[in-house]
């Protein structure tokens, strides 16, 4: 169970992982455990950022496992960022990961073609996180990607509760929230097009909101559930439905295996690397123990 399920194109993941956490390498320099601190101050940050990397996925990934890559923290640094984020992102891929590229783009025409070069084309990332905001032309935009087998995964409802509040927000004249307009004018696109395998959904996993599950077609959707660890979501009862209805659901983790503190004892690579091993095979068990 888990991981993206096969798409067209060169996209797919060589092979699927038996559960749904994804590697979530979100690099926020601020409030490091003062090793990663040392080795920031006394390496180029493009290096830093490389080893970083290197020392998460080297003992958790394997073929077939998702990893988010959160462009904020790599952009913040300029050229050398950015030149770390698509080292990264080849580097993931011929380690047979799936690559999200999490830079929530959205807009129109030409500058929606812009974003989707960049991600598909310059970072080779086989997934881009989208802003609806803009309605379905930033979809349009993208299309030759997604009949080449990319995917996108559209910001739907957010693992904070501001978002949370917009999203769910009803108008004036109707019932029906936002996000429920938001589901049913992208999914209309997607199925004229015919690309509504290529489609995805960010939920957040802070608040699974029953109701509107309930309500969306039977059929399998790919979901992309932030919010396990550090925000305060939890696998259980509603995880596990999610998990048997849309089995190619995925549980990105960030903060929960990338923060070290003092008590784990952290004094090189590999004794940071051994620390997310720890962090990333209890929530593991956690999860496999509520399937």
């Amino acid at each position: 169970m888990g991981g993206p399920s096969k798409s067209r194109g060169r996209s797919s993941p060589k092979k699927s992982p038996q559960h749904p956490l994804g590697i979530g390498f979100d690099p926020d320099t601020t409030d490091l455990h003062p090793f990663l601190t040392r080795q920031l101050e006394s390496t180029p940050i493009e290096s830093f950022l490389v080893r970083w990397y290197q020392a998460v996925v080297g003992r958790i990934s394997s073929p077939g496992v998702s990893i988010k890559l959160q462009s904020a923290f790599f952009e913040q640094f300029g050229p050398p960022g950015m030149i770390a984020l698509r080292d990264i992102s080849i580097d993931a891929k011929r380690r047979g990961l799936y690559v999200i590229l999490d830079a929530k783009r959205g807009d129109i025409s030409s500058t929606m073609k812009a974003y989707g070069q960049a991600a598909f084309d310059y970072y080779q990332a086989d997934a881009l996180t989208v802003l609806p905001w803009m309605g379905t032309d930033s979809l349009e935009a993208l299309m030759p990607w997604l009949k080449d087998g990319k995917r996108v995964y559209i910001v739907w409802l957010s693992s904070n509760a501001s978002g949370r509040q917009l999203q769910m927000h009803a108008s004036t004249t109707r019932s029906t929230p936002i996000a429920r307009v938001v589901y049913d004018q992208f999914t209309a696109l997607a199925k004229k097009e015919k690309v509504l395998d290529q489609i995805g959904w960010v939920l957040g996993a802070t608040d699974l909101p029953s109701k509107i599950l309930a309500a969306l077609p039977r059929r399998p959707h790919h979901f992309l559930l932030p919010g396990i660890g550090a925000q305060g979501a939890t696998f259980g009862s509603k995880t596990n439905e999610i998990l048997k209805r849309h089995p190619s659901s995925i549980f990105p983790v960030s903060r929960g295996i990338l923060k070290v503190t003092p008590d784990d004892h952290v004094d090189s690579w590999e004794t940071y690397s051994a620390a997310v091993e720890t962090k990333w095979l209890k929530l593991l068990k956690a999860c496999k123990e509520s399937i």
